[in-house]
């Protein structure tokens, strides 16, 4: 009997070391599932991470911010911290939040704190303010705002999908010891400038929670390094990967090539300011001489399409007029005042000697800079090629003639952005220091019309006038390149260049 008694107590031994067993096993594969991580080679690094200001891109691409607005594949706006909103009158606009919204320190998101953030960031922003036009933001309940513009902005909730408009908890920004609180799915863990920044899955995320747990951000400004960071395995993907590296990619077996037509334009800008390009006659001569071809088939290997204009044809608004220039480069050259001396163009006894500015988170704009450099030299024209790390802080100053730059024109899915930062005479974004009454003129009517036909019209008017006066050079519409190891999952090149990271980027199991 006393034997007997035992099988109970063994059964129940054996089913208890069974379970054990099996939650283990369950432990240990939430723990394999939750230890999921990705490690990325980004170009740019922040020198904060302040959303509100220069770093604000750089801020969205990590997965830490968020805006009110998104875009759609196709650029039309939709509901992100914002479920909502309807037009009052031609400058005011009600916009309804997310109920269920915390920012990374618990803090509820309410009307409140979103009015404070979008006070900040216009007031911390110069482009904030030409893309938004604020006149007054006013709190109609804890989940609705009331947003009125000095001027009839049509565009207004298209801008509020730019990374400038990140929504934050304001009072965590000016905090030194803490990173700060936004929305997004993933939050800041630890921050090295211009080394690394790793972010780690927001476990109260309001909507679809992350599937892997850390995101290992790397800095690499070099375009040759990030793709050796990704054959050696030291990242799992890279962004920005120049064209002449995707054979090379391809052939390494365990990395897939992805690709997106962009909305971005490769472009030659010519400093206004500098009296060696100031002649319209000569900016004329040397768009007319730009190997635009070759550097589509030799240097972009055909990805992409060439330049005609701000846009890119594949937009309603990027169809202007064939540049038709039946002149002669000797003839314009001569009409802007040079003679030509032993194969030289001179005017007063000097050579015309151009600087050109390049930089390397964009290999294949360098490898153009050097091809124009010949071209021009064979024409008579000696261009000095300077590459610089921080494009944006040179281009500050007037010590330069030509830049090669790229720019995504678009990325609000309308034109007026674009053109009101790039184009406006009084913008801070106008770098090439362009200034036309008739484009001013036509970005005031375009900016309080509603009609999306219309719009487009005058946004053909504007491309058409850039095209007529040259500030730039347009050469390519380029298709962006990515590089991913096969274990990479659900990462989908948008031409949208900031939604890189999302919730659904996986891994699978090693």
């Amino acid at each position: 009997m006393k034997k007997a008694r035992s099988y109970p107590v063994i059964l129940a031994l054996l089913c208890f070391v069974f379970l054990a067993i099996a939650g283990c096993s369950e432990g240990q594969d939430r723990a394999e599932s939750d230890s999921k991580k990705l490690s990325f080679a980004f170009p740019w690094s922040p020198k904060s991470l302040d959303p509100h200001g220069s770093d604000s891109w750089e801020v969205m691409r990590s997965g830490a911010g968020e805006t009110l607005v998104k875009l759609t594949e196709d650029l039309k706006p939709e509901p992100w911290l914002a479920s909502s909103w309807e037009r009052k009158n031609h400058k005011t606009w009600i916009l309804t939040l997310r109920k269920n919204v915390s920012f990374h320190n618990g803090e509820k998101m309410s009307a409140e704190s979103v009015k404070k953030s979008l006070l900040r960031s216009n007031e911390k922003d110069s482009k904030v303010k030409d893309l938004l036009n604020l006149e007054t933001i006013r709190v109609i309940d804890n989940h609705k705002i009331e947003i009125v513009t000095k001027q009839p902005n049509e565009a207004l909730i298209s801008h509020l999908a730019d990374p400038s408009t990140i929504i934050a908890d304001v009072s965590t920004l000016d905090e030194k010891e803490e990173y700060p609180a936004l929305t997004g799915a993933f939050q800041f863990e630890e921050f090295n400038k211009d080394e690394s920044l790793i972010m780690k899955r927001n476990e109260g995320y309001w909507g679809q929670k992350a599937r892997v747990e850390e995101i290992d951000i790397k800095f690499i400004s070099d375009g040759n390094t990030r793709l050796m960071a990704l054959q050696s395995g030291d990242v799992d993907g890279a962004v920005d990967i120049s064209t002449d590296q995707i054979s090379v990619l391809k052939n390494s077996g365990n990395i897939n090539v992805l690709t997106a037509p962009s909305l971005r334009t490769h472009m030659m800008m010519f400093n206004m300011n500098s009296a060696r390009v100031t002649n319209p006659s000569v900016r004329q001569a040397i768009d007319k001489v730009l190997p635009r071809e070759e550097i589509l088939t030799a240097i972009m290997k055909n990805e992409g399409t060439n330049g005609n204009g701000p846009f890119p044809e594949v937009l309603s608004f990027g169809k202007v007029k064939q540049r038709q220039e039946n002149q002669s480069f000797d003839s314009l050259m001569k009409q802007g005042g040079y003679t030509k001396e032993e194969g030289v163009w001179t005017k007063g006894g000097e050579p015309l000697q151009l600087t050109m500015l390049t930089f390397p988170q964009r290999p294949e704009l360098t490898v153009m800079a050097e091809t124009i450099q010949s071209s021009l030299l064979k024409e008579g024209i000696k261009v000095k090629v300077r590459s610089v790390e921080n494009i944006d802080d040179v281009l500050a100053e007037d010590h330069w003639d030509l830049s090669m730059y790229s720019m995504l024109t678009a990325h609000t899915g309308d034109a007026q952005y674009f053109l009101n930062l790039f184009y406006n005479s009084k913008s801070l974004a106008n770098v090439s220091h362009y200034n036309s009454a008739e484009v001013d003129k036509l970005l005031t009517e375009l900016n309080q019309t509603s009609g999306e036909k219309e719009r487009e019209e005058i946004a053909i008017k504007i491309g058409n006038q850039i095209n007529k006066d040259i500030p730039q050079s347009f050469i390519v519409y380029p298709n962006t390149v990515f590089g991913v190891n096969e274990k990479v999952k659900n990462f989908e090149p948008s031409p949208i260049e900031y939604y890189y990271i999302t919730p659904n980027v996986d891994v699978s199991p090693s």
